[in-house]
């Protein structure tokens, strides 16, 4: 089975002993185990205190492997974030940003915020919503960083309906409760979990609105691939759910 994994990160984390993927070691390691393609970002722009270098590294790092397609981390709440923006997009690569709400500190209610999408809008490049990179109870003791709440998801949602949108990292209770309500709304399955996880979530949620993603390093890539192979779809279905959805997400 092919698949695009919509959520997989390259670089350093301080507070746990993930694997420090390359490029390459990503690469190895995804098709191990029956993932051909991946969105990946850069992990050293989480604690940093601009995020340019890192993506820059991400750009450079990933120019020869192409089934790895680099998704830049964009900060609003800097003042040169346009700046960042301008360089990162120059690359016919990147279709697709991330934003870290609450490691960055960023108000999704913002007019930075909304700026942020306008200027995507015009140069065609989507947004993925970070809402957690870690289950919040095994943060760092010095750390109190929670997920993005709901309410302020669900208000900006509301207020940017014709903006497709990528939320990664939501809770299976917490996709059976948004998604269905934004159309417009892409959910990975990288946090959603439950018995027989997406024939649950397809008791609410349209097929047409998951993607496949694995969030490695941090959970374990293998069980990303039982949840597919656990779910039961078949032909056109189960390729809509391991790569196709993503691929039309991306179309500009």
């Amino acid at each position: 089975m092919s698949a695009f994994d919509a959520n997989t990160w390259i670089g350093r984390w301080p507070f746990a002993f993930l694997i420090e993927h390359s490029p390459r070691t990503l690469l190895a390691h995804l098709r191990d185990r029956g993932i051909d393609r991946a969105i990946v970002s850069p992990l050293d722009a989480v604690f940093a205190p601009e995020p340019g270098p890192a993506n820059r590294t991400l750009l450079r790092s990933t120019r020869s492997i192409p089934e790895l397609l680099p998704v830049p981390v964009i900060n609003p709440g800097l003042s040169n974030w346009r700046d960042e923006l301008e360089v990162c997009t120059r690359d016919p690569r990147v279709r697709m940003v991330r934003v870290l709400p609450r490691y960055h500190g960023i108000r999704l209610g913002s007019r930075a915020m909304d700026a942020l999408l306008m200027e995507l809008r015009q140069r065609g490049v989507r947004l993925a919503i970070q809402v957690r990179l870690i289950d919040e109870r095994h943060e760092h003791h010095a750390l109190r960083i929670k997920p993005v709440s709901m309410r302020d998801l669900t208000r900006f949602l509301a207020a940017h309906p014709e903006d497709p949108l990528l939320i990664s990292g939501l809770l299976r209770s917490e996709v059976m409760a948004l998604v269905p309500q934004h159309a417009h709304v892409f959910a990975d399955l990288s946090f959603a979990e439950w018995h027989d996880t997406v024939q649950n979530l397809l008791t609410k949620v349209r097929l047409e609105q998951l993607v496949f993603a694995s969030h490695t390093p941090f959970l374990v890539t293998s069980a990303a691939g039982a949840k597919i192979a656990a779910s039961g779809l078949k032909g056109s279905r189960l390729a809509s759910l391991a790569f196709r959805n993503l691929e039309r997400f991306l179309q500009p």
